[in-house]
């Protein structure tokens, strides 16, 4: 009974049985010596995922003394003792359903690397919670690392008995139609093609250093390690005319993957990470965030002007859902008055929500990137190596960055801006003979006094976020507060950091819509503004990245409306002197303690139309990604 709720929870997701142990386990192997699986849990939970001390049991008989587990869960959500696997874990969190602040992705890398390199008997075994998106997007990573391809598994301990006794027996049909060698192994299921939406054409295949003997293009790199996932992680479909579901399937992450793969082919722009080597001093009480990073310019900066969103045109059907979805919360007593259901032009209004990684964990993450990366000839170094003895930073231990829970133990991402379409002439409606009636929704920054007046329409309603997780089965993280005091956007735009991530979470009132996360340089002309006039400048000064509402994370029910997103960005010139928009101004511990009528809008009001719009299928994710 308890195996038949694990597979209904694995859902699309591949399951590996091990006849010798009687184990069925929501398990993978991806290549020879990486394994994804799902969270190894205890107690209640592990009625319908992993048992902890199942998943010990199988990594303990097969692979002895040979497997390291990394980890991707903040505590916040899921913890175990390192001990639970003979103190062979490595930590590194970011929230469920979220793009992971680059930073992280070639530490995980190399320290996989290191590890694996050791000896060809050694697995690393990656998991968050459900084995698939954050797991899958650093064992991408990796891969995408790695010298040459990827190969799906050869050996038999990578596969159940059915699957290694149906591989022999195709080699040997092979063999006999074909009058010729055995083929590849097949994996689980044909390695499905994948398509990759990026901002920009990939380049062919970059000339190598002597040191560095990548023999591939990343282009084709990235895309192959994505069908590789893919074609093991999940289930092969029963109607050939169904389609594998996509493995990475959130598409920030796979926007993310993209990067990393400029980054490892020296495509990325020259500026980004194009910080001088740390050095530790002699004195071993120097950390790693006290020592000065010496630019090699300064970092530069683009204003987002406004966002555009464009939807299908609401029929009388979905905005009744709207006020549906409010009328329920308000019979519920979750929202503060009756007249919330009567509020329906308020809550059709249009924003969006700014945030990013806290600035201290992603800038310590940042300098541990530079710190370990191998350098090289080259301008920005190997970045899937880690070079010798930088596991440590003085007194400081790499291993141990995650160990006191100061980052992940509380909220990880930080709001900071919030734009609106105010007024009517920031509503345009057109008509098209492929999406019938439009509305293009012109987004600009909200002032401090805009946003009072968008947060009076919306307050009769904000108990649309004050769902309580355990009510709905759903995790509650990352929830920001409408009541963060933001600084005052100046008219002309919000001031970004080029290289650093941005969220998009976009809004109807307040039901979610959607989100991206992107970072603005990969999509800027090259390179950046300089005040040296001698020095080369941008073919333009501005961009539009434009997002198809596929691109985009979780646009279920009304979100489904969108066709597309369109952000303008423009470089600040070096002697413009805006800084960066901060964080909101509210501390994570008041945050946490404040009434849940202060946060930000959350997923119920997704759930209540997908729901009724007959949208089952990404219910729970999109719910908890609007609760993130």
């Amino acid at each position: 009974m308890a195996d038949y709720i694990r597979r209904i929870v694995s859902g699309n997701k591949a399951r590996f049985r091990d006849g010798k142990l009687n184990l069925e386990l929501d398990l993978v192997y991806i290549t020879d010596q990486v394994i994804i699986m799902g969270f190894p849990a205890a107690g209640i939970e592990g009625l319908y995922r992993n048992r902890r001390e199942d998943a010990k049991k199988f990594l303990d008989h097969r692979h002895g003394k040979n497997y390291w587990v990394f980890n991707f869960c903040p505590l916040k959500e899921n913890s175990y003792p390192a001990d639970t696997f003979d103190g062979r874990v490595s930590r590194y969190p970011f929230p469920d359903h979220h793009a992971p602040p680059l930073a992280i992705m070639p530490l995980v890398a190399r320290e996989m690397r290191i590890w694996l390199d050791g000896s060809p008997e050694r697995v690393a075994v990656l998991h968050c919670k459900a084995g698939k998106g954050r797991s899958g997007t650093m064992a991408c990573a990796y891969l995408l690392s790695n010298d040459k391809l990827a190969s799906p598994p050869r050996l038999e301990r990578s596969y159940s008995r059915k699957q290694w006794a149906k591989m022999r027996a195709d080699e040997m049909m092979n063999a006999i139609s074909e009058d010729s060698a055995p083929a590849e192994p097949p994996t689980n299921s044909v390695l499905v093609e994948e398509h990759i939406d990026s901002p920009a054409p990939i380049s062919g295949p970059v000339s190598p250093e002597p040191d560095q003997p990548q023999q591939k293009s990343y282009g084709e790199a990235l895309e192959h390690v994505l069908s590789l996932h893919t074609s093991r992680r999940m289930k092969v479909p029963s109607s050939e005319s169904d389609k594998v579901k996509q493995g990475v399937s959130i598409p920030s992450q796979r926007r993310f993957l993209y990067y990393w793969s400029l980054l490892l082919s020296h495509e990325a722009p020259p500026h980004f990470w194009a910080t001088e080597p740390l050095v530790p001093l002699p004195d071993q009480d120097t950390t790693i965030s006290s020592l000065p990073v010496l630019e090699k310019r300064p970092r530069p900066k683009v204003r987002l002007t406004e966002i555009k969103i464009r939807m299908k045109e609401l029929s009388n059907v979905r905005i009744n859902l709207v006020r549906a979805a409010n009328a329920v919360i308000d019979r519920t007593n979750m929202s503060k008055s009756g007249a919330v259901a009567n509020q329906t032009d308020k809550n059709t209004h249009v924003w969006v929500s700014l945030a990013r990684y806290d600035d201290d964990f992603v800038d310590t993450l940042e300098r541990w990137e530079r710190y370990t990366r191998m350098d090289s000839k080259s301008g920005q170094g190997l970045m899937g190596r880690r070079g010798p003895g930088t596991d440590h930073f003085g007194k400081e231990i790499l291993s141990e960055l995650f160990s006191d829970g100061r980052w992940d133990n509380k909220k990880m991402v930080r709001s900071f801006a919030r734009m609106g379409a105010v007024g009517e002439q920031s509503i345009t409606k057109d008509k098209t003979e492929e999406d019938g009636k439009i509305k293009t929704y012109t987004l600009h920054p909200l002032s401090d006094r805009s946003w009072k007046d968008f947060r009076q329409d919306l307050k009769e309603s904000q108990e649309l976020s004050s769902v309580n997780p355990e009510d709905i089965d759903i995790p509650a993280s990352e929830a920001n507060s409408m009541y963060d005091l933001t600084q005052n956007v100046k008219g002309k735009g919000v001031v970004l950091d080029a290289g650093r991530e941005v969220r998009a979470k976009l809004y109807m009132g307040q039901v979610f819509m959607g989100w991206l996360w992107f970072i603005p340089t990969f999509h800027m002309p090259q390179p950046p503004p300089n005040s040296d006039p001698f020095q080369a400048q941008p073919s333009s000064m501005s961009s539009k990245l434009i997002l198809q509402r596929k691109e985009l994370d979780f646009a279920l029910g009304i979100g489904s409306s969108v066709i597309d997103v369109e952000i303008s960005l423009e470089w600040l010139k070096e002697n413009e002197v805006e800084a960066v928009q901060p964080p909101a101004r509210v501390n994570t511990e008041d945050e946490e303690a404040a009434p849940e009528k202060t946060k930000e809008p959350g997923g119920l009001g997704a759930t209540i139309e997908a729901m009724v719009s007959g949208d089952v299928t990404g219910i729970v994710e999109a719910t908890q990604a609007a609760e993130d």
